[in-house]
């Protein structure tokens, strides 16, 4: 096996090792992996305080960590300013052995999502992502007083997003939550669902007093991770954006049945309401393409 892609934590420190064969591997398995000589590139090197990886002297610049090494900032960045996978070298190699992946898909006859201009993941794929979440985005849905099918669509943008990146982060998140990163199936930010604990709109456990809003801006972000990962939960915190959304809006204009802006807003900071939003490209996906795949797969 090659490594592709390295992705570093705040500190520098190799986290995530990707190889060709599109697996992930933490440093743990990673030396694993190299002790069995799985990957020729790399060597160990033993040191008092412990081990690190380093590429083999004899190994192409192409291949060497430091050239295909991407930090974690850069690789969250990146979700939603695909940009940065046309300029850096690790992202390029990825998405090279990702592209051959997707096109041998195409050629079973799957059909290929494009997001950005860039192929990311297959409709068989997201339909074996949501379908077995469609009772909690009812529940969401129905509690929050918002459609369904928007919900559905949104989540849909967030999965087909990080499809090609789904077991990177799997491995890298647990090691970077000193970053405000977004997890679960619908990809909310630890933050905005401390706000969103803070405001009342959603708790995931009422017993737990650590969620209360008296504590909550006193918990680690690595306690909010354990609650925001679980699907129910990061369903019904995107359901609760949502409902924040509209009702931030709805002096101004009801955007309840406009999931093209619903859709642009999500991905936003927020702003100040106006009678004449527009969409951005993401927010007409949502709706055009995105909003009627959720459609078939609730079967709403």
């Amino acid at each position: 096996m090659r490594i592709v892609l390295v992705i570093t934590d705040t500190t520098g420190r190799s986290r995530v090792f990707v190889t060709e064969t599109l697996e992930a591997f933490n440093v743990k398995e990673t030396r694993e992996q190299v002790s069995q000589g799985k990957i020729p590139s790399l060597h160990i090197v033993r040191t008092g305080p412990g081990s690190y990886l380093r590429s083999n002297p004899n190994a192409a610049s192409t291949d060497n960590l430091d050239t295909l090494s991407v930090s974690a900032h850069q690789f969250f960045a990146m979700l939603d300013h695909s940009s940065l996978l046309k300029s850096l070298p690790g992202f390029k190699k990825y998405r090279q052995y990702y592209d051959v992946f997707l096109k041998g898909m195409e050629k079973l006859g799957e059909e290929i999502i494009i997001v950005d201009s860039i192929p990311r993941t297959t409709k068989t794929r997201v339909r074996s992502k949501l379908r077995p979440h469609r009772r909690h985005i009812f529940a969401a849905a129905k509690y929050f007083s918002i459609d369904p099918c928007t919900l559905g669509a949104i989540i849909i943008d967030e999965i087909v997003r990080m499809a090609p990146f789904e077991s990177i982060a799997e491995a890298l998140v647990p090691d970077v939550l000193s970053i405000n990163v977004s997890v679960g199936i619908a990809q909310v930010k630890l933050e905005t669902a401390r706000g969103l604990i803070k405001k009342g709109s959603y708790n995931p456990n009422p017993k737990d007093k650590k969620l209360s809003k008296k504590e909550i801006g006193n918990v680690p972000r690595s306690y909010l991770y354990e609650y925001v990962v679980q699907p129910t939960h990061s369903i019904f915190f995107a359901a609760a954006t949502i409902r924040d959304i509209i009702d931030q809006w709805l002096p101004v204009i009801d955007l309840s049945d406009r999931p093209e802006i619903i859709g642009t807003l999500y991905s936003q900071p927020p702003r100040k309401p106006n009678t004449t939003p527009g969409p951005t490209d993401r927010g007409l996906q949502i709706k055009e393409e995105f909003y009627p795949l959720a459609k078939s797969i609730l079967g709403a």
